[in-house]
């Protein structure tokens, strides 16, 4: 229960972390910003390091001490959009999550058994092609976020990961979603699913 609650409070750190570096850049003091994104750094950590298990203790470490670097590089060299690496980092390291995963149990699978135990072989494919495209997905993501760090305005940059990065990773899912269920009428009791059932029943495709 204590790294469940600590997950989704690490989760909540990820989605404010625009919104703290934009109100801090915008005072156009790079010190100031440096010394907030180190300490918000530091506190968005703490519940990983709570909740994380010691063997995958040096993963979770890695993106904190990604952060800090370019922080502190950002500061020494008077460089805003060094700050702004955090996101892009995180999007980079989920996206390479999915990617590592098909070396074995292909992520989507593993979130699909949590649902349906047995899989047939055409799901599994479905899991393993749409795990790697979740992986390239979020890689790209976060190419374009460096892309508006490093030559976008700050607001521009906020908007973009700050809202359309997660309006980019809902679109996907539904994408998957919508075929998944047009493919294996697997359709459960929610009323997204009752309305697909409705415009596509029948046997799987």
């Amino acid at each position: 229960m204590l790294r469940r609650s600590m997950r989704v409070l690490s989760m909540l750190f990820i989605l404010a972390s625009p919104w703290v570096l934009y109100v801090t850049l915008s005072q156009d003091r790079i010190d100031i910003a440096a010394a907030t994104l180190i300490g918000w750094v530091i506190l968005r950590s703490l519940p990983t390091l709570i909740a994380v298990k010691r063997e995958h203790l040096a993963a979770a470490l890695r993106l904190p001490a990604i952060a800090l670097v370019f922080a502190l590089l950002g500061w020494i060299f008077d460089r805003g959009w060094m700050l702004l690496i955090l996101p892009s980092a995180s999007q980079t390291a989920f996206g390479a999550t999915f990617l590592r995963s098909l070396r074995k149990t292909p992520l989507v699978e593993h979130f699909a058994r949590m649902v349906k135990p047995e899989l047939s072989p055409a799901e599994l494919a479905h899991c393993r092609s749409w795990t790697f495209v979740w992986g390239v997905y979020l890689i790209l993501i976060a190419i374009v976020g460096l892309f508006f760090a490093r030559f976008a305005s700050l607001r521009a940059w906020t908007l973009y990961t700050g809202v359309v990065c997660y309006g980019l990773i809902g679109l996907l899912f539904a994408v998957e979603y919508t075929i998944r269920k047009i493919r294996f009428r697997d359709y459960g009791k929610n009323p997204v699913d009752w309305l697909i059932s409705r415009l596509f029943p029948g046997a799987p495709c």
